[in-house]
């Protein structure tokens, strides 16, 4: 809801759960980081539209992950997603629809990218293709593979389930959460809002490294408290202002981040 409001393969045939290939790094890597991507959303109300968690906060999903995005579709979340990952931020969400045609994951998934990259997904070749570097993987024969692994044209695709919890247990993970760049953030933060320009302070949102967005909630008693959504541009080192939101642009959302910056607050910054 943020953004929206502040910006107006492997394929485990048969194989469910934890039957993932936990051997390969890379989508370890990319499964590690979707689900920090799900709790974020889901604790900033930023899901996409249509996306909702099984009441015991367990999805089962179909993921494709190329060396530029990674995608994935979960009729339990009711949506398919598609992430840029290979730009100077975060994972940003690029596409979505809705995902209630009754159909397995891994189908309505198939169908997604290939109509999302505008490129047939079937046509498999003899080389598997993920992230960074994973490659040279032979495509296996009918049988030869008990799990069934086939490469895909520029990347691979999986089945499995991730644990997301409730929204109480996400808030207590970003409570307890201390990350390394909060120093560097405050000083930035600081510097970009001195004390002669009315405010009285500063309230970061605890943040993990994967993170899109980092939030934070300047307290300015005469001009109105202001919300701010920064991110880190790897391309420039530094850190950037995505957008900001007003009192007077939408004083329900604002009370709402207010709200939620304080539940998991990691540092505040006070003017004297």
């Amino acid at each position: 809801m943020i953004l929206r409001v502040l910006l107006p393969a492997i394929l485990a045939a048969g194989l469910q759960g934890q039957t993932l290939p936990r051997t390969i790094p890379a989508v370890q890597a990319n499964e590690k980081t979707l689900a920090a991507v799900l709790r974020w959303e889901i604790l900033w109300n930023d899901s996409p539209k249509g996306f909702r968690v099984p009441s015991d906060g367990t999805i089962k999903l179909a993921i494709y992950a190329a060396p530029d995005s990674v995608s994935y579709c979960s009729h339990q979340a009711g949506v398919c997603v598609k992430y840029r990952v290979d730009g100077y931020r975060n994972w940003e969400e690029s596409a979505s629809s809705k995902c209630e045609d009754g159909r397995s994951d891994e189908a309505t998934l198939l169908e997604f990218i290939g109509e999302d990259s505008g490129r047939p997904v079937g046509n498999w070749q003899s080389q598997l293709v993920l992230g960074q570097g994973l490659t040279g993987i032979p495509r296996p024969e009918p049988g030869d593979s008990p799990m069934g692994l086939r490469a895909a044209p520029v990347g691979i695709r999986w089945t499995t389930r991730i644990d997301l919890g409730n929204r109480a247990e996400i808030v207590r993970q970003y409570q307890q959460m201390r990350p390394a760049e909060i120093e560097g953030l405050k000083a930035w933060v600081g510097t970009s809002n001195p004390q002669d320009a009315g405010v009285k302070s500063i309230t970061i949102a605890c943040f993990a490294p994967t993170d899109p967005m980092v939030y934070y909630y300047i307290d300015r008693p005469a001009k109105g408290p202001v919300f701010m959504a920064v991110f880190w541009d790897r391309d420039r080192g530094a850190w950037t202002v995505a957008a900001s939101l007003e009192q007077s642009q939408g004083p329900e959302e604002l009370e709402e981040m207010h709200r939620i910056v304080q539940s998991v607050a990691c540092s505040t910054i006070t003017f004297q």
